[in-house]
């Protein structure tokens, strides 16, 4: 008698709907930002990625696969138009019933700020927290560490609306993140102190929250937007400005080559040339990319403005 109602009982729990048995399928535009909801989803379920670290989401065409990912997605976590060009253009292949969330949708709380000239002393004011144009904002937000907590309290609550099954599970994690991230941002200060007067450059303004955040001396950004090759006269412009120094980092990113930055070294000639990443290109995607992201690229600074005069 006890077998044919074991029986019966598991017919009935293989016809139930999925609806509230299982997490909601994320999809994450970024490396950085993928990291911290792998973070905190950590034990329920995993996050899609859609931009590879290899990819610039600036400009990077999205596969077929990828875009299967933005298609089935319950909850779509990116940027917005400033960053991710391609991804803007399709996320009306959203299904109907999926959660389309973008930095005017979380970032209440965060510091934000404009984008700059080339020369980083004529750049504008900071944007501020609300009434911002997007257009002019920069959107490289997550290289703050006080925004990414921001954002993982933002993500948190999304997903425990989303998932009230595995809330506790959300939570606990979050708080186990935020406090590792308050304590890695007081190492990574730490670590900079010291080179806070020493001058750099970097090929594309994409690390001014970094900057900002641990008070650092760039000078100025070779190109404002990656795929746009620099005019001659920025470039000479950065030289005059670079040349009362005895020494100073030219800085490249993974995804972009450093033939612009080595034409500048002819005339520059006490200058080092070094990679930093704001994506984590060298890192493994997933639960504690962002951790290991921020590290390196405090490190790779490090060493570069180390060996200053």
């Amino acid at each position: 008698m006890l077998q044919p109602l074991l029986r019966w009982m598991s017919i009935v729990l293989l016809c139930l709907p999925l609806t509230g048995w299982s997490a909601p399928r994320v999809a994450v535009s970024i490396a950085p930002l993928h990291g911290l909801v792998s973070d905190i989803m950590a034990g329920v379920a995993q996050p899609d990625l859609i931009y590879e670290g290899s990819q610039s989401p600036h400009s990077s065409a999205l596969s077929p696969y990828q875009l299967k990912i933005l298609v089935e997605t319950d909850l779509l976590i990116w940027v917005g138009p400033e960053l991710e060009t391609s991804l803007a253009r399709l996320t009306q292949r959203l299904s109907p019933e999926a959660v389309n969330l973008r930095l005017h949708d979380y970032d209440a709380g965060m510091t934000l700020h404009e984008s700059r000239e080339s020369l980083f002393e004529e750049g504008g004011e900071d944007a501020g927290n609300h009434g911002h144009d997007h257009g002019d904002l920069d959107p490289h937000f997550w290289l703050s560490m006080a925004n990414a907590r921001v954002f993982v309290r933002a993500m948190t609550d999304r997903l425990v609306e989303l998932d009230e099954s595995n809330a506790d599970r959300y939570r606990a994690n979050a708080e186990a993140l935020l406090a590792e991230l308050q304590a890695l941002d007081r190492q990574l200060t730490d670590r900079l102190a010291p080179l806070t007067d020493k001058p750099f450059i970097v090929f594309h303004d994409g690390f001014q929250y970094f900057e900002r955040d641990h008070r650092l001396n760039a000078l100025g950004a070779l190109v404002l937007q990656p795929d746009v090759p620099p005019g001659p006269r920025t470039v000479a412009r950065l030289v005059e400005l670079a040349k009362p120094h005895d020494g100073l980092c030219l800085l490249h990113e993974p995804q972009y080559s450093d033939r612009w930055l080595q034409s500048m070294t002819r005339s520059l000639p006490n200058a080092r040339i070094a990679q930093i990443d704001p994506l984590g290109f060298e890192q493994t995607p997933g639960a504690g990319h962002y951790q290991a992201l921020m590290t390196q690229l405090a490190t790779d600074l490090a060493r570069c403005l180390e060996q200053l005069p």
